[in-house]
């Protein structure tokens, strides 16, 4: 039995809130709306009228056999080879699905092609059931729950152009077909090797293969294979990889042109080839040319390692130099302080004894640099020579709390030391060691908020030592930890370079852990802190040190005139080296290590002078400049940068900030008392 169907004369409704963007059709519009709902009939009606100014010729039917029988049998004026424009499908019908109607709507050859939009339940459909509507046919779907007269409409229309799209496509299709014959001669012609294959019928689970139909004269001169014209590739070429019979099978089934390089095997040979469907989506035919690319990709292989190479040893040199150039920076300052406190020999020698530990060790690091710099084979092999010798855990822990306690101190952090009473030896360069775990620990310290803690731990495991740092600092990102180790690994570039920098540090530790057959790791939760582990392999043997000599003595240097001077440094040693040497030539000097700080102490003790880096954790010393000039009291106060940033962009910025000079570091003494005597005067 078929359903009562409906038509209705045409009609034109106008929306102007609807149609005002809406291209006008002067056709009128004829649409089968397949629906066992009058209301949902009646309101897909009233949608389209309202949300178009074209005019409508709507035919309905409330069951999928009455759709399909409509479409056979189209009553009425000849309108063509197609009785609709588009149908309006329910998703659920009584005697059928809307898969069901399509299934029977384009596997019928006496069924025009008629672009369908399914409308879906009041709870739509998945996406995988979306892709399914679309695979059977369909052009669009759309939920009853979310239809618009503005969506009804523009799906409408989307489907209508997808539809003259897909006839233009069979069209060209089958000019293709009706053109392979006019090719014939050409692909016969070519001086490239050319194959058909035609894909075969297999069993379910059985691998897809395809029988050669054709070779062109190029092929049968250039390939081992003659006259097999009905074997199959795997026949032929049985240890052919699976993923060219993959390939194929794409090319045939979606009729996408696929070019792509193989390297045929047991040989050295290298083919580029270019695989493409003859005919249309019925066809299982598919055409390859290839050529043999062997020299050309010997060629390039070639040119790419040379290229590689010549990366890798620039990249080994820019590495060198950027690791050079971050222990270069630091120690400069607080050598060139202590030697110059040295030189006073002031009555007061209590400070001696800090200057020269400050001299012995910055002394020892930088001659290691520079003997470094002059082995330029180093930079170009990627050899980071150590120099080896028995040393224990103990003194490398030792040496490197005392660097950077004084900091942790500073900030109000707690900085627990654990190690085993029993001496752990190690066979290793003492020096780089230190400077692992220093980095570690200003690391740990630099990103710990003040009242954290830190613990420094170490382990015996076996025949390897395990030192620990662990904080309660701010921890790092998920996204940063697989690179954290890497060279330039910080997200941004800033001011602060203890605490954004240039991205050397954790790269350099890493490697002078490996140098030294050892390994780091480093786990971290974001916002609890972060914990780095060293490994590194025991040795047995002793270590022996020889005492170091204490340099000559020298005058001191008087002074006309105390000033008030605040030292604002976030290298500790840098601050303090050079405080005191301020303080012996008889000023009174302040010592701040990071912006925020430098304000506090300016509040409590006005000074004269402010020597101020720029890159300082908490505030830069742009900003704390910018804040000082702006304090009553201060705003007349000499400012001097005391900075590595020396470019003229940067005193520039200096200058606008406030500033009244710009030191280079490491600042030379003699600059400094020039600009105390111009104030005195």
């Amino acid at each position: 039995m078929i359903a009562p169907t409906f038509s209705w004369a045409p009609v034109t409704a106008v929306s102007p809130s609807a149609a005002r963007d809406r291209r006008t059709d002067d056709r009128r519009c004829r649409v089968l709306i397949v629906d066992d709902n009058p209301d949902d009939r009646a309101s897909l009606r009233q949608m389209l009228l309202l949300g178009s100014e074209r005019q409508f010729i709507f035919t309905e039917a409330e069951l999928g056999n009455s759709a399909l029988q409509m479409m056979r049998n189209a009553p009425g004026e000849d309108v063509g080879p197609c009785p609709f424009d588009c149908v309006l499908l329910d998703f659920n019908l009584p005697d059928m699905n809307a898969v069901e109607v399509l299934t029977a709507l384009c596997g019928s050859d006496n069924l025009p092609p008629c672009p369908v939009v399914v409308i879906t339940g009041w709870g739509g459909v998945s996406r995988g059931e979306g892709a399914r509507l679309l695979g059977a046919g369909a052009q669009d779907y759309i939920g009853k729950s979310w239809t618009t007269a503005d969506s009804l409409n523009r799906s409408l229309d989307n489907s209508i152009e997808r539809f003259e799209l897909l006839k233009r496509r069979n069209l060209a299709q089958q000019e293709l077909r009706e053109s392979e014959e006019r090719y014939r001669n050409l692909f016969d012609s070519l001086n490239e090797c050319l194959f058909v294959v035609e894909k075969l019928d297999v069993a379910l689970g059985e691998p897809v293969d395809f029988r050669y139909v054709s070779f062109n004269p190029a092929f049968l001169a250039q390939s081992e294979i003659r006259g097999e014209i009905g074997l199959t590739m795997r026949q032929l070429l049985p240890d052919d990889f699976e993923e060219w019979f993959s390939t194929c099978d794409r090319v045939c089934s979606s009729g996408v042109p696929v070019r792509f390089e193989h390297d045929v095997p047991n040989t050295e040979r290298v083919l580029e080839l270019y695989a493409f469907r003859l005919g249309g989506a019925e066809s299982h035919r598919v055409a390859v040319i290839f050529w043999d690319i062997t020299t050309r990709k010997q060629s390039e292989l070639k040119v790419l390692a040379q290229a590689d190479a010549l990366a890798q040893a620039d990249r080994r040199k820019d590495e060198f130099l950027a690791m050079l150039g971050h222990e270069l920076r630091n120690p400069l300052a607080p050598l060139r302080s202590a030697v110059e406190l040295l030189k006073l020999q002031y009555h007061d020698e209590s400070q001696h004894p800090k200057a020269l530990q400050i001299v012995e060790r910055q002394v020892g690091q930088l001659t290691r640099l520079v003997e470094d710099l002059l082995d330029v084979s180093r930079v170009t092999t990627g050899i980071f020579q150590l120099r080896l010798d028995t040393c224990t855990i103990r003194q490398i822990v030792e040496n490197a709390v005392t660097t950077t306690h004084a900091l942790a101190l500073e900030r109000g952090q707690s900085l627990t030391v654990a190690i085993p009473t029993k001496e752990l030896h190690l066979k290793a360069d003492a020096a780089r060691l230190e400077q692992v775990v220093v980095n570690l620990l200003n690391n740990a310290v630099k990103y710990t908020d003040a009242g954290g803690g830190i613990w420094l731990t170490v382990e015996e495991d076996g025949d390897v030592v395990v030192l620990r740092v662990r904080d309660t600092g701010i921890g790092i990102a998920p996204e940063l930890l697989p690179r954290i180790f890497d060279l330039f690994s910080q997200a941004e570039q800033s001011l602060d370079r203890s605490e954004g920098g240039l991205g050397v540090g954790l790269s350099l530790v890493r490697r002078l852990v490996e140098l030294h057959e050892g390994s780091i790791e480093v786990s971290s939760t974001l916002g609890y802190g972060s914990e780095f582990v060293v490994r590194l392999p025991l040795s047995a043997a002793p270590v022996e040190r020889a005492p170091t000599q204490s340099p000559a003595k020298v005058a001191p240097v008087s002074v006309k005139r105390r000033v008030r001077i605040l030292l604002v440094d976030d290298n500790v040693d840098a601050a303090e080296s050079l405080g005191m040497l301020l303080t012996a030539t008889g000023h009174d000097v302040r010592l701040a290590h990071d912006g925020q700080a430098a304000l506090a102490v300016a509040l409590a003790h006005p000074p004269q002078v402010v020597l101020l880096d720029i890159g300082l954790p908490l505030l830069d010393g742009y900003e704390v400049a910018r804040r000082l000039r702006l304090q009553d009291g201060l705003s007349n106060v000499v400012i001097v940068a005391t900075t590595g940033y020396g470019h003229a962009r940067d005193r520039e910025l200096s200058t606008s900030a406030g500033f009244d000079r710009h030191l280079l570091k490491p600042v030379n003494l003699a600059a400094v008392q020039n600009i105390l005597s111009e104030l005195i005067a």
